[in-house]
């Protein structure tokens, strides 16, 4: 009998959770189970971050919960961005409160990072707490961007508080050669005024800064291979979709010692180069610009997230 899956990710298709939304309605359907974006279905397989539902954490929380009670049952919640590295304790006490919220909905939860179980647990998620983390989907690259070819460091994804590029920014200011720092994305909604200021530091530090807005999935491909030297600096993401990009695309990233970088480093050996400190980091980046082959290898070979979904999907029906 044919299992059919309600799909639920709200938001823009170049949304890094909308396309891991895809990923994974791609890599179940390879196995039988059919993805369906409304009416009725076996179970729902819904994605929640904050920013997808909401303009704060209460209203998304909220608006999760409301849609969720008119959902086919069972549901399935894929959860990104958990709490519990805020840098403003009350900040993430308010999204912890929120995500318990979304928990307490689930019948079953699914997280894209080892470390991030035991956040999910703590949020009240029952065992077990499924970790099944697909690669972005590759598509064939676009025409070169026109930085091309420039000496550049390189930061994929959305522009947001605690992404990294400021310190980006001040790594290629260290460098001789001051290499442009790139940022390969969009402006995150309401951060205009970070933006303004990550141009302006680069400015202050005689360093150039190109901001690409927008990307659909073969300009980014065309940026991640244009880039000089790939950099995946942020120290508080809870699983990193941006890190996880440059490896799909054939690159090996300079990545600060974050929980979910080493856990990448430790399941891919020689798939990035992590650092500590700045005087690591800034090391990194000369070896790197001296040798651009240091950051370029093979895809990792990831285990496929088809047969772990369906199986949680079985598991759940089956209860």
């Amino acid at each position: 009998m044919t299992t059919t899956v309600r799909v639920v990710a709200p938001g823009a298709s170049g949304h890094g959770v909308v396309r891991h939304a895809a990923a994974v309605a791609a890599a179940v359907a390879a196995r039988g189970v059919v993805p369906v974006g409304s009416g009725a279905a076996d179970l729902t397989h819904a994605q929640f971050t904050d920013a997808l539902w909401g303009p704060d954490i209460a209203a998304a929380a909220q608006a999760f919960t409301d849609v969720a009670a008119t959902l086919p049952r069972p549901l399935v919640v894929t959860l990104h961005d958990l709490p519990g590295a805020d840098p403003d304790p009350a900040r993430d006490a308010r999204r912890a409160a929120g995500y318990r919220h979304v928990v307490a909905a689930a019948d079953a939860v699914v997280v894209s990072a080892g470390h991030e179980a035991a956040k999910a647990r703590a949020l009240g998620a029952a065992d077990p707490v499924q970790v099944a983390l697909p690669l972005p989907v590759v598509v064939p690259p676009g025409p070169a961007p026109g930085w091309a070819g420039r000496s550049a460091l390189g930061v994929l994804g959305f522009v947001h508080p605690g992404k990294g590029h400021e310190a980006v920014v001040d790594a290629a200011a260290a460098h001789p050669d001051r290499p442009a720092v790139v940022a390969a994305g969009a402006v995150a909604d309401g951060h205009d005024d970070l933006a303004r200021d990550l141009a302006a530091h680069a400015r202050a530090r005689g360093v150039d800064w190109v901001l690409t807005g927008h990307l659909e999935p073969a300009e980014l491909a065309a940026a991640a291979a244009a880039v000089t030297v790939p950099v995946a600096p942020s120290r508080t993401v809870s699983a990193s979709g941006s890190l996880l990009a440059w490896l799909a695309h054939g690159r090996v990233p300079l990545a600060a010692a974050a929980p979910h970088a080493v856990e990448v480093a430790a399941a891919a050996p020689g798939s990035v180069h992590l650092y500590d400190d700045d005087p690591t980091r800034d090391a990194l980046v000369a070896a790197a610009l001296a040798d651009p082959g240091r950051t370029r290898g093979p895809v990792p070979d990831w285990p496929e997230p088809g047969a772990g979904h369906v199986a949680l999907y079985r598991a759940v029906l089956g209860r």
